[in-house]
């Protein structure tokens, strides 16, 4: 293959097989034989091919739109700012049909999953993720079992005519998504041949995201000097950092790095505390005590990859990064502002991130004519519910959060 993985705690280099985990606290990370070779006939993901831990493209298209966003960089008095956008808006190209950048991480997964002849995937979402896999999964006839809590399952909608047979949606009445994932998490444990998604373990994932980096460098003629993301997990920052140091590395774009500004909501920011305060690991008094009601729901995550090596801090650390808390108010006004000036709807994480890069122009973390990359991370859902007529997934099946996996298990061995 064209790749092996390097665990980034020992060093050891691995052969993959869908691999997702090898030390305990530590990512593995892809390594590229080749530097990369832009095909610029190909779309979206494809473009970087050369970089993405798959034996070959599959048909499926995802990937980021990257301009120079004149009219908003004025208003916050910035020459040089540009949007990473990513989803669906028809006059700018938008190439992630579901509406958010988490379709790049399907695409890669699903090849992912074929060249090693998995069987099914397994993915617990708060709604994004679930829907990108839901749209590709169902395209490519690959078996899916998607889990969200209660609140999310109205966010898992495909566009009409797609046929969604191979997928199995699972709706846990009585959870959240930290209890999607345990279902997700036993499900894996019994099902042999199928595989987790992976989340920010999924190097296929990592790698889709971080694709938009290399978009912007080849667009903008340069890597930017800053990069704002709203966070959750950590996937998506961490993909653009391994990118951005691959691009580096092989001489094809000067560094150094961007460097990272991950935000998060005021009410729940594990992240932002943690590294403010200093450290290399999270502990339980950066989560708030109670459950909260959060502005960007997609950006809540009760474990996400800080600690490990490899992990968020470790890629704020190499990058002099910055954290960023995000009050409701905030991120509301800048949700406001992106869309009338930019013309198109914008989702909850986007705009965390764009009232990030106000904090940080008030703040003076960025200078004026400092290149700037904002990723409005997903947009243009609400125009293409407009535009293109939509329907709901229906539950296959409604269970406890105790007692949850058997009763999949069940099912399965029913319909079998």
């Amino acid at each position: 293959m064209k790749y092996e993985l390097k665990c980034l705690k020992t060093n050891e280099r691995l052969t993959d097989d869908y691999t997702l985990h090898h030390t305990d606290n530590a990512l593995l990370q892809t390594q590229y034989e080749a530097p990369l070779e832009l095909n610029e006939e190909a779309e979206g993901v494809w473009q970087f091919e050369d970089w993405l831990p798959v034996t070959d493209a599959n048909e499926f298209i995802a990937g980021t739109v990257t301009y120079k966003a004149e009219a908003l960089g004025e208003k916050l008095g910035l020459s040089n700012l540009w949007v990473a956008f990513h989803g669906y808006w028809p006059e700018k190209g938008g190439l992630c049909p579901t509406g958010s950048f988490k379709d790049m991480e399907a695409v890669p997964t699903i090849q992912r999953l074929s060249d090693h002849d998995g069987q099914g995937l397994i993915c617990a979402s708060a709604g994004n993720t679930a829907r990108a896999f839901t749209h590709f999964c169902s395209l490519s006839k690959t078996p899916l079992i998607v889990i969200v809590g209660r609140e999310h399952a109205g966010r898992i909608w495909v566009r009409k005519g797609i046929s969604t047979e191979s997928v199995r949606l699972v709706v846990v009445e009585d959870g959240e998504y930290a209890d999607a994932k345990i279902l997700a998490n036993q499900l894996a444990e019994h099902l042999e041949g199928w595989q987790l998604e992976g989340g920010v373990h999924n190097v296929a994932r990592r790698d889709g995201i971080g694709s938009l980096i290399i978009d912007a460098a080849y667009t903008i003629g340069e890597l930017p000097d800053h990069y704002f993301q709203g966070i959750g997990g950590g996937p998506g920052p961490i993909g653009v950092h391994e990118m951005a140091e691959r691009l580096v590395e092989t001489g094809q774009f000067d560094g150094p790095v961007p460097r990272q500004h991950v935000s998060q909501n005021a009410e729940h920011s594990p992240i932002h505390n943690a590294w403010q305060a200093g450290r290399d690991h999270l502990l339980p008094e950066d989560f708030p005590d109670d459950e909260v009601e959060v502005y960007s729901d997609y950006l809540l995550n009760t474990a996400p990859a800080y600690g490990q090596v490899g992990g968020v801090h470790d890629i704020l650390e190499a990058s002099d990064g910055q954290t960023h808390s995000v009050e409701r108010t905030d991120a509301q006004a800048a949700k406001a502002m992106v869309e009338a000036i930019e013309g198109i709807d914008i989702m909850t994480p986007g705009a965390v991130a764009a009232a990030s890069l106000q904090q940080a122009v008030e703040a003076g973390d960025v200078d004026a004519d400092d290149c700037i990359l904002l990723n409005i991370s997903g947009g243009g859902a609400e125009r293409l519910k407009g535009d293109i007529e939509t329907r709901t997934v229906q539950p296959w099946l409604l269970v406890s959060k105790h007692g949850g996996a058997k009763t999949v298990l069940d099912a399965l061995a029913e319909e079998s």
